[in-house]
């Protein structure tokens, strides 16, 4: 009977907690997932990318916003279930009964290794590649022209190239009176091609054009006054849609094993070396923060009287959540300013956590 006993209690608090912390990070990942859903709908408008562009990212930023918002739906939900136990008189009745601290907090204890491990390996191996695939799937886009849209009489931007159109025929995709001006990058023009007809074939990556009866004409290199022109029948030419654009990889986009082969590696900057030690330090804050969190929580939920409410535990809540990411921001600071400090200055809210846990659970125990 004694060993059914603990079991049935540690089911129903880890069921308790399971429902707070289910509930407050779906809240939290929504907040989070919105903001990133407006920028990548207003890049998706402006770029003219497929919906497959907008699926892909989305899912990419969803590891990334479950390990920004876990932690700090983990300790909101460790409070809500302990004021609701106090509240409910559920709390005397355990110590009544005999249970001990100890044992209460053994569930939660379970629960918060269990999310240490699972954003142990988000945050070092998962994130970053899945950031990386955000990033390319962003660069991809900016590199397209904006979306292009092919009207009579209007100037068209297609970057190195200018296209006008006095007629188009949008069945049959042929126009007539095809311009297209060229310009070096100092504005001057570089080149000129005129067509009496052609026939326009527009994809996502380039706009082919088939041009008949028409002229070229060049501006000489050697000479700008010189003008090089040429007739002709048929002509093809293509127009790319695409930029090209070489981007540094990030230090976000590494995972935590490559980050450390890099500063093994050599050739970075003092700077660079502690944005790399810093980030990996990080990583690993983000994931022992439900440890840390829960340390520190359970005295203070403990210390909640029978008629708490759960106002009480959001209240407590936003105030550790608001001091732990406040000693991070600090921590990060101090180890990208000073080399020294880089691996150990972001884990400053661990330290302090662990201070103030020793400290709760002394003056929790003596009572």
């Amino acid at each position: 009977m004694k060993i059914a006993r603990p079991s049935i209690f540690t089911r129903y608090i880890a069921k308790s907690l399971i429902t707070f912390f289910t509930g407050v990070v779906g809240i939290l990942m929504f907040v989070i997932f919105m903001n990133q859903f407006i920028r990548i709908m207003d890049m998706a408008m402006t770029y003219g990318t497929s919906w497959a562009w907008i699926i892909s990212s989305l899912l990419n930023i969803m590891p990334d916003v479950f390990t920004m918002a876990a932690p700090m739906a983990f300790q909101i939900a460790i409070l809500l279930t302990l004021t609701n136990m106090s509240e409910h008189g559920e709390l005397i009745a355990l110590r009544a009964a005999g249970f001990s601290f100890k044992e209460i907090v053994r569930p939660l204890l379970f629960c918060a290794i269990g999310l240490t491990v699972l954003l142990f390996f988000l945050a070092n191996w998962v994130t970053p590649r899945s950031y990386k695939r955000f990033v390319e799937r962003r660069e991809e886009a900016r590199q397209k022209i904006t979306k292009v849209t092919l009207e009579p009489k209007t100037f068209l931007n297609l970057g190195e190239w200018d296209l006008y159109l006095e007629d188009l025929d949008e069945d049959t995709d042929v126009a007539r009176m095809i311009h297209l001006i060229r310009k070096k990058d100092e504005g001057a023009l570089s080149t000129k091609v005129n067509a009496t007809s052609g026939k326009i074939i527009l994809t996502d990556k380039a706009i082919g054009l088939q041009l008949k009866d028409g002229q070229m004409q060049r501006i000489d290199a050697k000479d700008p006054t010189s003008i090089v022109a040429a007739n002709f029948d048929n002509y093809t030419m293509s127009i790319s849609l695409t930029r090209d654009y070489h981007r540094k990889e990030r230090v976000g986009e590494l995972t935590t094993t490559k980050i450390f082969r890099r500063l093994r590696q050599g050739g970075l900057s003092p700077e660079q070396k502690a944005e790399y030690r810093t980030e990996a330090s990080v990583r690993n804050v983000m994931a022992f923060a439900p440890l840390i969190l829960l340390l520190v929580s359970c005295p203070l939920g403990f210390s909640l009287g029978k008629r708490s409410n759960k106002g009480w535990g959001m209240l407590f809540s936003v105030i550790i959540i608001f001091t732990f990411y406040l000693l991070m921001t600090l921590g990060l600071s101090i180890g990208k300013k000073y080399a020294l400090l880089a691996y150990p200055a972001p884990w400053l809210p661990i330290a302090a956590g662990a201070v103030a846990a020793w400290y709760l659970w002394k003056k929790r125990l003596n009572i």
